[in-house]
């Protein structure tokens, strides 16, 4: 894998992706689920829309019930848009860690959940040309996490969101990459409220249909 792609390094650290709130809300519609070797993430999104640009605010739980203690990097999610199957994933976590920085981690211990809340943002090139074009209409949550502790001891529990230390960051990478497990929750429906559609309607030339009748000798 290519460590061009490594997120960017202190912007995504400085404000934490992850904090204490309140657990999810089991009877709330709008809830997803994903479960996956024993770890369990349930997130409740607190928006029914998306457009060019935007901001889906998320409580979500980690619950894990393993026998060891799994981590998770406490940093802002990342969320992408595929075109293909029209869906916004919102990842938390990371998959690679920094090239120079690197993140807090936090560990959830055997049986234990920990409840956080944070705000995904996500720009969306997408203009369907006509009502009938499909449209970005729904929204997963990725939990990453890592399930061997011992290689990243350093980074546990620190009081920093971040730490300057590139040789680290290079010595952890393989381990990070390899280690790497995902939670994928199921899609939730959403409204796309952006540009195109509407464009496409609302810019259309007007066609007013002359008015039948008027002054004597209008008419042939």
């Amino acid at each position: 894998m290519n460590r061009a792609i490594s997120l960017l390094p202190l912007v995504l650290f400085v404000v934490a992706c992850a904090s204490s709130s309140k657990p999810v809300d089991m009877t709330q519609p709008r809830r997803v689920l994903g479960t996956e070797a024993d770890v369990r993430l349930d997130a409740l999104v607190y928006s029914d829309r998306l457009s060019e640009s935007t901001s889906i605010p998320i409580t979500y739980d980690i619950t894990n019930h393993r026998s060891s203690t799994i981590l998770v990097a406490d940093m802002l999610p990342l969320a992408t848009y595929d075109p293909e199957t029209l869906t916004v994933t919102v990842a938390l976590g990371s998959e690679i860690p920094g090239e120079n920085f690197l993140p807090r981690l936090i560990a959830v211990r055997p049986e234990e959940k920990k409840s956080f809340t944070t705000v995904a943002h996500v720009a969306i090139v997408a203009r369907p040309g006509t009502p009938w074009s499909p449209r970005p209409n729904q929204v997963r949550i990725k939990l990453n996490f890592l399930g061997d502790t011992k290689p990243f001891a350093q980074l546990v529990d620190i009081h920093e969101k971040a730490v300057y230390d590139p040789k680290l960051a290079a010595d952890l990478f393989t381990k990070w990459v390899d280690g790497n497990e995902t939670v994928l929750t199921n899609t939730l429906p959403m409204r796309w409220t952006g540009g195109g559609v509407g464009a496409a309607v609302t810019d259309a030339p007007t066609f007013v249909q002359p008015r039948r009748g008027g002054r004597r000798g209008d008419r042939p």
